[in-house]
């Protein structure tokens, strides 16, 4: 298997399972096959597993429910790969080789493009994602990464990187519990945890402007009582199209 691919790949490939399952698009099994097909000559090394199951369900008519089902193909996927070694190829320790520890966005966008376009490689960088890509409470889950990062696995600089477009970006507090009862959480529920004092509509608002939210986030790590001072901290904007990196001032 190729360690890097054609960048087109992972394109088409991305288009092409949208055919298949059918995600925001109307789902079409025949142009599925044909740009997953594509992917696979450019060498993306995980377009042969959904073509086999395109055809399996070919031959077997009743089973379009598996072609549909994203979660099974992951499962399946996996099974392939340990069975291949392809792991083999990602071999590496707990310890970041370049010391780094990046806190990024969540976004789907970036679960490629951004180590494709830092030249990250595994094993290279600790990487600590959240819905947003900033740090909000200086004692929540992403510190405490950072902490462990730091003293247990020799991080000694923290990039910061927020990204264009990100979904946090405006996100309504309020909104976000209307669809939590349209989901079926109970109004109960929503009400016992303000009476506990937490500001669920606070807790759950986005911010208004990318660049100072990741400026803020760089000032709480790097004046944070727990880090040390020789610990480098920088923050940066990621075009989520091109992966351009720009850094924040």
């Amino acid at each position: 298997m190729m360690d890097m691919y054609n960048e087109d790949a992972e394109l088409i490939f991305s288009v092409g399972r949208r055919f298949l399952t059918g995600n925001g698009v109307e789902q079409d099994i025949s142009k599925a096959r044909q740009m997953l097909s594509q992917a696979a000559s450019l060498g993306h090394p995980r377009a042969q597993q959904p073509l086999d199951t395109i055809e399996e369900s070919s031959a077997n008519p009743n089973n379009e429910e598996h072609v549909c089902d994203p979660l099974t193909e992951m499962l399946e996927y996996n099974k392939r790969f340990v069975a291949e070694k392809q792991y083999e190829q990602y071999a590496t320790s707990k310890y970041p080789d370049r010391k780094i520890a990046i806190v990024t966005c969540m976004d789907t966008r970036l679960v490629t493009l951004l180590p494709a376009a830092l030249g990250i490689r595994n094993g290279d960088v600790k990487i600590i994602k959240n819905a947003g890509g900033t740090i909000t409470n200086p004692f929540d889950s992403t510190v405490r990464s950072l902490l462990v990062a730091i003293y247990e696995l020799g991080v000694n600089e923290i990039m910061v990187i927020g990204h264009t477009g990100c979904g946090v970006q405006g996100m309504d507090g309020t909104e976000m519990l209307n669809l939590m009862r349209k989901r079926g959480i109970d109004e109960e529920h929503i009400s016992l945890m303000k009476h506990c004092g937490i500001d669920l509509e606070s807790w759950l608002h986005g911010f208004d402007d990318t660049k100072e939210a990741v400026l803020e986030t760089v000032d709480l790590v790097k004046n944070h009582p727990l880090v040390p001072k020789d610990v480098v901290v920088k923050g940066y904007i990621m075009d989520s199209t091109t992966g351009e990196l720009n850094a924040c001032s």
